[in-house]
C-alpha cells in the first residue's frame, strides 16, 4: 500500500517504475483537482493532504477488504479504463470528505476482484 499526501509522493511512483505510467497520471490529475478545489496553488510543493483525504494505491498482496473498510462509508467504486489499463477507483466517505483509493485490476486475489467487480458501477 502506498500513501499519496504531496506531490513528492507522487513523483516517488514515477521513479520506483512499478505503477503504469497510466494510473499515475490519473492519479496526478485527482491530486490537481483535489489542490484547486482546496484552492490551493498547484505549484505548492508543501501541501499535504489530510491523512483522512490521502489517496491510497493498493498493491499486490494488501488487503482489499480491510482497506476498504464496510460498503456503508463508500460513496461508490469505478471501473475504469485508461489506455489498456484496467484499474478501481474508490471513494470512501470520512464526514464530509473523501479519500480516494486505487488499484490495478487483476492483481488480487478472486476473492478480492470478484468483490471489486460486483460493485463498481
Amino acid at each position: 500500500m502506498i500513501v499519496i499526501q504531496t506531490q513528492n509522493d507522487i513523483e516517488y511512483l514515477k521513479a520506483i517504475n512499478t505503477v503504469p505510467m497510466d494510473l499515475i497520471k490519473v492519479i496526478e490529475q485527482d491530486f490537481l483537482d483535489v489542490l484547486e478545489a482546496e484552492g490551493v496553488d498547484k505549484d505548492d510543493l508543501s501541501y499535504r493532504l489530510p491523512s483522512q483525504q490521502a489517496f491510497v494505491l493498493l498493491e499486490v498482496d494488501d488487503d482489499v477488504s480491510n482497506s476498504v473498510g464496510d460498503l456503508l462509508h463508500i460513496e461508490y467504486i469505478e471501473k475504469l479504463t485508461e489506455n489498456n489499463i484496467d484499474y478501481y477507483r474508490i471513494a470512501k466517505r470520512f464526514d464530509h470528505e473523501f479519500q480516494l483509493l486505487y488499484t490495478l485490476a487483476g492483481i488480487h486475489d478472486e476473492k478480492s476482484e470478484q468483490w471489486l467487480n460486483d460493485h463498481a458501477e
